[in-house]
């Protein structure tokens, strides 16, 4: 049983998809409600017993570094004027778990595997870690982390790594990484993930939702990967490709709704899946909803 101390979070993306907005606030920092994407992601991890989050972020954008830092000009406002309870709200946010901040320069090489590689400093010496994108999260209803259960997969599973993978109806396949997998046990391993396959050829219905457990051992494989021939870029698709060929690498299926923020319908859901489980909006909007667009509950 290994333990995980440490999370990862890419968030050094332009959010290209989101633009006009995300030329001025980062994607990761766009709401779910009144918090941040990535907090949700934050909260999840402690939830799940991690103790530090490390956020890998543009050279240029300080963003996430702000809302996890004490903000003392803010607190002498709200305290200034008695609004005790808005300041109960942003007291704890620095005080949450710790925090590293690794900056991405712009002239690094690009791709999904580069911040975990850039993370080499705080993760080299743990047994192993959690590796998320910081736009996207699964919402458990009922405040489960999904995390956790990641955690618990990997370890009672035997596996060298976990990669997360979700399904999808057939008719999208071709639009993702799938994965082709193998039995053992009551659990699935990966034995590779292969991107956009052909319509028709997918070896099976689970989507890569990048959300995976490395150990220490990935920042050796991405040190000698081969950048990808088509983009130049360095993907973490190919190191966990890497490992399965030598080592099992189980596959989590995540128990929660996953929601993808990185464009603007996920977005979108994401708020109306987080409201409809906030008493004091779910009413407000189902009735706005029947008002305006003619639905019902």
């Amino acid at each position: 049983m290994m333990t995980i101390r440490k999370a990862l979070i890419a968030a050094a993306g332009f959010g290209t998809r989101l633009l006009p907005i995300t030329k001025t606030i980062q994607k990761e920092m766009l709401p779910v409600l009144n918090r941040p994407i990535v907090d949700y992601l934050v909260e999840d991890c402690i939830k799940a017993g991690i103790e530090e989050i490390v956020f890998v972020i543009s050279e240029h954008n300080s963003q996430i570094l702000h809302f996890y830092r004490e903000n003392k000009r803010l607190e002498q406002y709200l305290l200034g004027r008695e609004k005790q309870n808005l300041y109960e709200q942003i007291a704890p946010l620095h005080q949450k778990i710790n925090f590293s901040f690794v900056r991405q320069p712009d002239n690094s090489q690009y791709g999904t595997a580069i911040p975990v590689s850039l993370a080499k400093e705080h993760l080299q010496n743990e047994e192993a870690f959690l590796v998320f994108m910081g736009d996207d999260f699964v919402y458990n209803h009922d405040g489960a982390s999904e995390a956790a259960t990641m955690i618990e997969t990997f370890n009672h599973s035997g596996a060298s790594a976990l990669v997360t993978c979700l399904p999808k109806s057939e008719e999208v396949l071709h639009k993702y990484g799938i994965a082709e997998l193998a039995s053992e046990k009551g659990f699935s391993y990966l034995k590779r993930l292969i991107e956009k396959p052909a319509v028709g050829t997918a070896p099976s219905n689970l989507v890569n939702i990048s959300k995976y457990i490395f150990t220490p051992a990935v920042f050796e494989i991405i040190a000698h990967q081969q950048t990808n021939s088509t983009s130049g870029e360095l993907y973490i698709t190919d190191t966990t490709n890497t490992i399965a060929a030598e080592n099992k690498v189980v596959i989590h299926t995540p128990s929660g709704k996953y929601l993808d923020c990185g464009d603007l319908a996920g977005w979108l859901e994401a708020n109306l899946t987080v409201a409809k489980n906030t008493p004091a909006l779910r009413e407000k909007i189902e009735k706005f909803l029947a008002d305006n667009w003619g639905l019902t509950k």
